[in-house]
């Protein structure tokens, strides 16, 4: 009974001790990820922009697939200058702008929807919401050079409106550029809708090219993405069999400055890798 007494301050403080560490490590991963978030996903898009710098001077379809260049979108007052992709599935956005499926082109009749993140991935519309009445937008492709001028403040509308991404007016050349609304969140929508200056004559219609039946709604490239869950799991555990593997090695009387040099430089790119599954699970930041 003495011994049991004795012992338990002991077991008490390890056990503090334990909880200690590991609040401290989920705080240094959390702030990790968010480091990643701010930084990490802009990294990967500069990639990917950088890419399609390089096609758009090269011979492209004038009618881009799913997931192809569309061409680049310049906002001069809010120093906006990225390449729009086709569509506006996770993976496409985390490109860059993405084109609706079902949209014109640039420069013709009918509502050019194009959506954009506002705090990751570059954040090509994070200043959206400071646009205003005839400030320039200007849309390039293959077919031209067009430039669209804002029609009053920019709204906010409901996160399943996705009618603001499609042609009501088949005549006229409008341009809908839509994001998240507030900044870190996935609660609403804010849009900014333009007209092709009149100067210009629009181009007949002809929709980007999809694989199949154009569908809109609000699942598509709009909220998280179920199926990186087994990407999650592989690299979590991953993570932690790195971790003990370490550990395993370290109490062996390896040098521990190796064992851990040498777990550091595969636990780094494991967890940029487990960050970027982790995020296509998060509601969708435009």
């Amino acid at each position: 009974m003495a011994k049991d007494t004795i012992a338990s301050p002991g077991r008490i403080s390890r056990l503090i001790d334990f909880l200690g560490r590991t609040m401290i490590a989920a705080g240094l991963l959390l702030l990790s990820f968010v480091a990643y978030q701010l930084w990490g996903t802009g990294i990967a898009e500069g990639r990917s922009q950088n890419v399609m710098a390089t096609q758009f001077v090269q011979p492209q379809p004038v009618q881009p697939k799913l997931g192809g260049l569309v061409g680049r979108i310049t906002i001069p007052s809010i120093g906006v200058s990225k390449y729009v992709v086709a569509g506006v599935r996770i993976k496409d956005l985390e490109r860059g702008p993405g084109l609706f499926p079902g949209s014109p082109m640039p420069g013709q009749k009918g509502n050019v929807a194009i959506a954009g993140h506002r705090t990751t991935f570059g954040a090509p519309f994070s200043r959206i919401d400071e646009l205003r009445s005839n400030e320039k937008i200007i849309l390039e492709s293959k077919s031209g050079t067009f430039t669209y001028k804002v029609d009053g403040q920019p709204k906010i509308v409901s996160a399943t409106d996705v009618a603001v991404a499609q042609t009501i007016d088949s005549n006229t050349a409008t341009l809908t550029l839509i994001s998240c609304y507030p900044k870190w969140t996935s609660r609403q929508r804010i849009i900014v809708v333009a007209t092709l200056d009149v100067t210009e004559l629009p181009l007949p219609a002809t929709p980007i090219a999809t694989s199949g039946p154009i569908v809109q709604k609000p699942a598509d490239g709009w909220f998280h993405d179920p199926t990186a869950w087994p990407s999650v799991l592989f690299f979590g555990f991953a993570l932690i069999a790195i971790r003990i593997i370490a550990a395993i090695m370290a109490r062996r009387g390896r040098r521990k400055i190796s064992v851990y040099l040498i777990a550091g430089g595969v636990f780094i790119p494991t967890l940029y890798l487990f960050f970027g599954a982790l995020t296509r699970l998060l509601p969708a930041n435009l």
